[in-house]
């Protein structure tokens, strides 16, 4: 025969109880970021498993004195950061006083991999990994070009695939100055290139290079960051 289930207790807080987190907390997701002094309103209250768990949403007191690598992590794991889900443990009756937010003293930064895309296209644009990947403005294209016109191998193989237009087999001779041809978020950067005979200009994120070649990971990579990051 079955043991009946115990009962479980009520809930020591409520949908709507303005709560704060105990000192010491560390963020769920981010242990080198300590919660403590952070204040909320409980918005669902979860009885489910053993442990009670609150969703608590932050006030805007709290955000503005959040530590900005929080705000940075989540806005890089797509994770939100106006709620968060903590136990009864973790928190306590807000009495009123004032805001008194732990800092961490101890950030571990991500370290980037050179074997991941995202992380490699960080290390070229100057980012941590704290920081998300850079969105294409004017200002990462030229940190970019910077890179590439001292990494990639000119003259080199590859093929031209327009949007709106057959592949070609080309060979692009060299990448062109951001000077001579102005550079923006819908074209990116050009390259020069050679076509039947015939010299062309044509925007970078158009070219491919065959896996496995010369240049391949260089052209690959700027063309994942400019097509997803615009």
């Amino acid at each position: 025969m079955a043991k009946p289930k115990k009962p479980q207790r009520d809930p020591k807080f409520r949908i709507g109880d303005k709560v704060r987190v105990k000192k010491g907390t560390p963020d769920p997701n981010f242990p080198d970021i300590p919660l403590g002094g952070w204040v909320g309103t409980v918005k669902e209250v979860d009885q489910a498993s053993r442990q009670c768990y609150y969703l608590i949403a932050w006030t805007e007191e709290t955000l503005k004195n959040a530590p900005p690598v929080f705000l940075k992590r989540c806005e890089r794991d797509g994770l939100a950061f106006e709620e968060m889900n903590l136990t009864e443990d973790d928190i306590e009756a807000y009495d009123g006083q004032p805001l008194s937010i732990e800092q961490p003293t101890h950030i571990k930064t991500k370290p980037l991999s050179p074997d991941d895309q995202d992380d490699r296209v960080k290390l070229i644009l100057g980012a941590t990994g704290d920081d998300p990947v850079p969105d294409v403005n004017e200002e990462m294209l030229l940190a970019y070009w910077r890179y590439l016109s001292k990494n990639l191998v000119v003259p080199f193989e590859a093929k031209h695939c327009p949007e709106d237009g057959p592949d070609n087999p080309v060979t692009v001779t060299r990448l062109s100055d951001p000077e001579e041809y102005d550079c923006d978020e819908f074209y990116g950067l050009f390259c020069e290139a050679k076509l039947r005979g015939q010299q062309i200009i044509v925007p970078l994120g158009e070219i491919e290079v065959k896996k496995g070649k010369p240049n391949h990971q260089l052209i690959d990579d700027y063309s994942y960051w400019f097509w997803n990051y615009r």
